[in-house]
């Protein structure tokens, strides 16, 4: 029907207007709204039914401020008259909820709630919205602003790395590999590493590596926050070495927006091709003051990285990278685009050395990938799995044999700490084994009574001192030589760390 049917001067055609499209009766309301009140004012409170009409109407329609006025009116007329206000006062009350202004609803909905026990009413609906907005609505606002409160409590405390982990330690926050954490019913975390360094100006810099599931509630469970991270390696884009970075990246985003310092943390970020094709969206991330909040740097096999942003990573961080190939499919490019990596340090060692830190990332073996690593002194293997086929190594984990073949090309004979990590679930009871199986494979045949390399496997307890890879006991929390660590695995969910003399 034609809107023109409609007459705002005559009340009894306002009925016309329930035949109209939505879209079209809120436009009308709109349009008609300034007059529409001036004709309810001249027609009083005597008919109530046209008040009642149009506030429905424009409730209905999301008009909450247009309802609001008509019952502020149809209030101020029933309270002039002495007549019944509980329901006006309701009415309003509902247009002010429905604009999220709580309190003055409540007001509303006590004004009428007293009159309606002024006339014995007493199964009103302002009772029920009372109840509703004093055991739950109000409640739960102060429990968000408590929460909000504590959050940003949070996210101003202070960097405590150099007081929780320290300088020159490299902390596993690793479990199992890629799968196990999404199917597994026990205790299945994944994770990834966090490194401390001291950068060339004498401060603890804190380096989250492969930060994959559960890598971030592990690590507030030491104790630390988003302050204690400054940068992100992340060798490729499968989720379990990238599951916590979002939430890294929104956890500095919120403390970036609320710390008291007013400053813009900034992250750098080193990561493969597939790594800035997942989190393109996210690198370009700003403060509310429009201040970058990160540094993205891609890892190419071959690259050596030695700056960001024209700043001196050895300065800023305490490290430089030598990017290594590895042979593992991502996701986002559906290439071999993966990377292993070299940390070069300045943590001096024994024989005029500086400590370098291997990473394989996930990786198949392919001849020659462990000659990539002979300069490194401590070594992360990312084990996957064992061989399931006769004669086969795997296609895109390095497997026992990958491991044992990587070892013997980057350090045959020569002092090396090697830590076992990203073992399949299958291994629950059998990692501290398969390590001593590692390791004995991987000595000289000549069978030298030294043995210049360990094999140690990962988990979340495992703390090395970087400066002389002392590994920490779990018991004592006391650090000796690597090559007097041994394992623990009674409990095989967990692998605590012990003195063997």
């Amino acid at each position: 029907m034609n809107s023109d049917v409609i007459d705002v001067n005559r009340t009894n055609t306002w009925e016309n207007l329930k035949r109209l499209p939505a879209h079209t009766q809120k436009e009308w309301l709109q349009k008609n709204f300034k007059e529409l009140v001036k004709v309810m004012i001249a027609a009083g409170d005597n008919d109530s039914g046209i008040w009642n009409f149009i506030g429905y109407a424009c409730i209905n329609n999301n008009l909450y401020r247009e309802a609001e006025i008509v019952y502020d009116e149809l209030l101020k007329l029933a309270q002039k008259h002495h007549q019944n206000h509980g329901l006006p006062a309701y009415l309003r009350g509902i247009a002010h909820f429905l604009q999220g202004r709580f309190q003055e609803a409540y007001s509303d909905f006590k004004l009428a709630h007293q009159h309606d026990l002024q006339t014995k009413n007493f199964n009103s609906p302002s009772s029920q919205a009372i109840a509703y907005m004093e055991e739950t609505l109000f409640p739960t606002r102060e429990m968000i602003r408590k929460n909000q409160a504590k959050l940003i409590r949070d996210l101003n405390t202070p960097r405590v790395l150099g007081n929780i982990i320290g300088q020159n330690v490299l902390r596993t926050i690793h479990k199992w590999n890629s799968a196990s954490p999404l199917y597994s019913r026990g205790i299945s975390q994944g994770g990834g590493y966090f490194l401390t360094l001291k950068n060339g100006r004498g401060e603890t810099k804190g380096i989250a590596i492969d930060p994959g599931y559960d890598f971030f509630s592990i690590f507030r469970d030491l104790g630390m926050g988003i302050a204690d991270i400054d940068a992100i390696i992340i060798t490729h884009d499968h989720d379990d070495h990238t599951e916590s970075v979002e939430g890294i990246l929104s956890l500095l985003a919120k403390h970036n927006d609320y710390n008291e310092q007013r400053k813009t943390k900034v992250l750098d970020i080193f990561g493969s091709a597939g790594v800035l094709l997942k989190f393109h969206g996210l690198l370009s991330a700003t403060d509310p003051f429009g201040n970058r909040e990160i540094n993205f740097k891609l890892m190419v096999p071959g690259s050596e990285i030695t700056e960001i942003e024209g700043a001196s990573l050895m300065e800023k961080h305490g490290f430089t990278i030598s990017v290594k190939p590895a042979h593992h499919t991502e996701r986002w490019t559906n290439q071999e685009s993966s990377v292993g990596l070299i940390v070069h340090t300045n943590i001096p060692l024994p024989g005029n050395e500086k400590l370098n830190i291997g990473i394989t990332g996930d990786t198949r073996y392919e001849v020659g990938i462990g000659k990539e690593y002979r300069a490194v002194q401590l070594l992360l293997l990312n084990i996957g799995s064992v061989e399931k086929e006769e004669g086969k190594l795997l296609r895109q984990h390095l497997g026992m044999l990958g491991c044992i073949n990587l070892l013997k090309e980057a350090r045959l004979g020569k002092p090396l700490l090697a830590v076992l990590t990203e073992f399949g679930e299958e291994f629950s009871g059998r990692r501290e084994t398969i390590s001593h199986i590692i390791e004995n494979w991987t000595q000289p045949m000549e069978g030298t009574r030294a043995r210049e390399l360990r094999v140690i496997p990962a988990d979340v307890h495992l703390e090395i001192r970087l400066e002389d890879l002392n590994v920490r006991e779990t018991d004592t929390k006391v650090f000796f030589p690597y090559k007097m660590i041994g394992v623990d695995e009674s409990d095989p969910e967990i692998l605590r760390y012990k003195f063997n003399g």
